[in-house]
């Protein structure tokens, strides 16, 4: 018998509307889709709202406003939100690729003891290139990892 799991996803923003839409673009193309997705929207006074329902033809997206403000209300609202067994959280400037889920779902149908799985973080270079130098100088892999 297969087991089977759910996972929401989880995504708390605030005023970042449009790289929002591309969090939830690159969810609508996980080779293992969502059985939900929570967008816990911070207290935003911008498009944000608009742009999670214009995902709901293609994603089961839920739209939750937390008035607020802070990191941790948001998350804490996510995760009573969220219904799936599994809760996996994404920033909402970030492009999920497409076999993030299929293998955050691995570990827990492996073993059920497991609670918490992180996973690989690359950055992509924007601008000056500021972000590329605090990712070399502050999370860069050692040599010959990777």
């Amino acid at each position: 018998m297969e087991q089977t799991l759910t996972i929401s996803v989880a995504i708390v923003t605030r005023n970042r509307a449009d790289w929002l839409r591309d969090t939830l673009d690159s969810i609508t193309r996980q080779s293992r889709q969502p059985d939900e997705v929570v967008v816990v929207d911070n207290a935003s006074t911008d498009h944000t709202r608009e742009v999670v329902l214009s995902f709901a033809d293609r994603l089961n997206v839920r739209y939750v406003h937390e008035s607020q403000r802070g990191i941790p209300y948001a998350r804490n609202t996510a995760v009573r939100s969220a219904t799936g067994d599994i809760v996996a959280f994404i920033d909402d400037d970030c492009v999920a690729s497409e076999d993030w889920l299929k293998y955050i779902e691995i570990p827990f149908l492996r073993d059920p003891r497991v609670g918490a799985v992180g996973g690989e973080v690359d950055y992509e270079r924007v601008g000056d290139g500021t972000v590329e130098a605090f990712y070399n100088r502050n999370m860069g892999r050692a040599p010959g990892s990777g």
